[in-house]
């Protein structure tokens, strides 16, 4: 296990029934991109076996190192995995993960392995737990296309109506088949044939 500090978060993807399908739809993941402005702590994170990407934003905003650590909701056995823990500062205080925004910081517990492959070799890291120490809470807006309350009337129908509605039902039925009676064809009366006259014949 490492245990990484004063993680600035971002595309958080920890609602346990609502991982990030894109890459992998049989096996998606529970997700979190982390970053740091701070030359010290890309040091620290690496020593501590994180391989970080720089990026210099296009903005002028200061440059940082990311990576993004993941859990897949699948062993590789096919059984399910935990979903990410999430805690408060205080270790109490239950937080939504769906509220959690972009630039929360929090601590971020990794559980790590070591891996070698035919292309590459490494330690990965798989997302645990997070620990916020800071939380810029997340509201989602509203949609252009969305319902506003309004207030709704309701109608009660009397018994009288309805009985009234089934003799109508029953009335228009009726008509129905009689309709239907009417406008059956009558049999076709089979022509009638003219009895043939055999001529005598004269030697």
């Amino acid at each position: 296990m490492a245990l990484l500090k004063k993680c600035e978060l971002h595309y958080i993807r920890l609602v346990p029934d609502r991982p990030n399908k894109k890459y992998n739809r049989e096996n998606p993941t529970w997700e979190v991109q982390i970053r740091t402005t701070e030359i010290a702590q890309k040091k620290e994170w690496e020593a501590q076996g994180v391989r970080l990407k720089a990026v210099v934003p296009e903005d002028g905003s200061p440059p940082y190192w990311k990576t993004t650590l993941k859990k897949k909701i699948f062993k590789k056995d096919g059984t399910p995995n935990d979903p990410v823990t999430i805690k408060a500062g205080n270790l109490t205080t239950k937080i939504d993960p769906a509220t959690i925004g972009n630039g929360s910081i929090g601590n971020v517990r990794v559980f790590q392995y070591d891996y070698k492959g035919e292309k590459s070799s490494g330690t990965a890291n798989v997302l645990m737990e997070v620990q916020l120490t800071k939380l810029k809470k997340f509201t989602p807006k509203p949609r252009d296309d969305d319902f506003e309350e309004e207030d709704m009337e309701i109608i009660e129908e009397d018994e009288s109506e309805e009985e009234d509605d089934e003799s109508q039902e029953s009335e228009s039925s009726d008509e129905e088949e009689e309709l239907e009676e009417e406008e059956e064809p009558a049999a076709p009366t089979p022509p009638k044939k003219t009895p043939s006259i055999k001529k005598p014949k004269f030697d």
